[in-house]
């Protein structure tokens, strides 16, 4: 079974559940069930020392994780570069890296025979509303 996994680094234990569900909502706009979600709380170590993100690579490693979806990417890399090596680890194994904000991406199906939709899932919608405004 195709599954998800949600990982985070924070100290936040306060926003921990909110940013857990707006990830595992960026997965199930997907429709990739989440199987665990991963925190791991020194922002300082390097992904590969982490005991969460070595979590995580073995679960990939195992085959059925076919997505990995972190709030953003300062949670696991500082420029472009590292987060694109960390998603080219994943995707040796057929997975993808993306934030509950990224467009798409392209996981296997599930059949091999059914296509991927192309429109990005849309981000929760927040309407400001000026004070004193009347409804």
């Amino acid at each position: 079974m195709r599954t998800a996994i949600v990982y985070l680094c924070s100290t936040d234990q306060l926003s921990g559940p909110l940013m857990e569900g707006w990830c595992e909502q960026r997965a199930a706009a997907e429709t990739v069930p989440v199987s665990e979600v991963i925190t791991d709380t020194d922002e300082l170590l390097p992904p590969a020392e982490r005991p969460g993100w070595q979590r995580v690579m073995a679960l990939v490693a195992g085959g059925d994780v076919v997505m990995v979806v972190t709030l953003d990417r300062t949670m696991l890399a500082v420029g472009r570069k590292d987060w694109d090596a960390l998603s080219a680890g994943l995707a040796e194994h057929a997975a993808v890296l993306i934030t509950h904000r990224t467009p798409v991406p392209t996981v296997p199906p599930t059949d091999g025979t059914q296509e991927r939709p192309t429109v990005p899932a849309a981000p929760p919608v927040v309407e400001l509303v000026e004070a004193g405004a009347q409804r």
